[in-house]
């Protein structure tokens, strides 16, 4: 019994030792949703998530900003061509000369 016991807790040492801690874990997760992950990576990702629900909590809300953050006006892609009126031209230019005299 006690061969088993220390087999366990050798066991537990090594996986410990693949799952990254909270902060590691939330980057690898953000950095999961724009490439693939080294193997080892994935691994200890998955072991984290196992064990962390605020992990999990955390993977859900990226996974749900990242849906909805292009639904938003602020980040619809604006025209490239849109140009600034010569009225804001002016005003512009005429700030930037006060602040320089």
């Amino acid at each position: 019994m006690h061969w088993l016991h220390k087999l366990l807790r050798n066991l537990a040492r090594g996986l410990s030792a693949l799952s990254p801690n909270c902060r590691e874990a939330t980057r690898l997760q953000s950095q999961a949703m724009d490439r693939s992950l080294p193997l080892l990576d994935q691994i200890g990702l998955r072991l984290h998530l196992l064990i962390c629900k605020w992990c999990r909590r955390c993977g859900k809300q990226l996974r749900v900003l990242r849906s909805t953050a292009p639904q938003c006006e602020e980040h619809e892609p604006r025209d490239p061509l849109q140009r600034l009126s010569p009225e804001a031209r002016q005003r512009i230019k005429q700030r930037l000369q006060s602040r320089q005299e």
